[in-house]
C-alpha cells in the first residue's frame, strides 16, 4: 500500500521544522547524540590529520609537498602519498599511512553522505530513523543529477563514529613519531611555518 505521504517517484520532500522537533518520536534523542559524537570523533581525527600535514611540511624535504597546507581533501591526500612514498625518515611508516588514508577517505565518504543529505522527517520506525536524500551531479543522466536514498539510525552512526575514533587511535604512533622527528631537528629550520 503506498504511502499517503510520501512524495511521488523523482519529487523530493523538505521538512522544515525547528530541531529537535516537538514531533519527533521517543527515542529521538539517541539519533541526535549519536550525530553528536560522530560529527565530534570526525573533527578529532581530522584534526591529527592536518597536524600531521602542517607536521610534515615543515620536516626535512617538506618544501617538496607544497608551499601550504592544501583546503580540499584530494589535495591533502596526494600530499600525505607523496610524503610517505618519497620521504627517507618516513619510509618505515610508510604502509600504516597509505591505509590511514584509505580509512580516513572511507569514513569521509560516510559523513560526508549524512552531513550534507536533505534530512526528511523520523519515520515511525523502532528504534527511530530518518530517511535522508543525497543529491549530486552525474552526467548522462536526464536532469544532470543522481540522487539516493539511505535511512539513517542511531546505530549507523554510532559505527561511523566508532571507525572514525579507531582511525584516529590508529593514527597516534605517527602522529607521535612525526613530532619527536621534528622536535630533535635542533635547531629548528629558520624557514619554519607556524599556525
Amino acid at each position: 500500500m503506498a504511502n499517503p505521504e510520501a512524495p511521488p517517484p523523482g519529487m523530493l520532500r523538505i521538512t522544515i521544522e525547528h530541531t529537535p522537533s516537538p514531533t519527533d518520536p521517543e527515542g529521538a534523542d539517541e539519533l541526535y547524540k549519536a550525530l553528536g559524537i560522530m560529527v565530534v570523533a570526525w573533527g578529532r581525527l581530522e584534526g591529527q590529520f592536518v597536524v600531521c600535514l602542517l607536521t610534515l611540511l615543515n620536516l626535512p624535504g617538506g618544501r617538496e609537498l607544497g608551499d601550504q597546507l592544501p583546503m580540499p581533501f584530494e589535495r591533502r591526500a596526494t600530499m600525505w602519498r607523496k610524503a610517505f612514498e618519497t620521504m627517507p625518515a618516513l619510509q618505515p611508516f610508510r604502509e600504516l599511512a597509505l591505509t590511514l588514508l584509505e580509512g580516513i577517505k572511507d569514513v569521509a565518504f560516510d559523513l560526508h553522505l549524512i552531513v550534507h543529505a536533505l534530512w526528511e522527517a523520523f519515520s515511525s520506525t523502532d528504534p527511530p530513523s530518518i530517511e535522508i536524500v543525497n543529491i549530486k551531479p552525474k552526467n548522462k543522466t536526464k536532469n544532470g543529477l543522481e540522487t539516493r536514498r539511505n535511512t539513517v539510525t542511531a546505530k549507523k552512526l554510532r559505527d561511523v563514529a566508532e571507525r572514525i575514533s579507531q582511525l584516529n587511535l590508529d593514527m597516534a604512533p605517527l602522529s607521535h613519531f612525526l613530532t619527536r622527528y621534528r622536535s630533535s631537528l635542533n635547531p629548528p629550520p629558520g624557514d619554519i611555518r607556524t599556525v
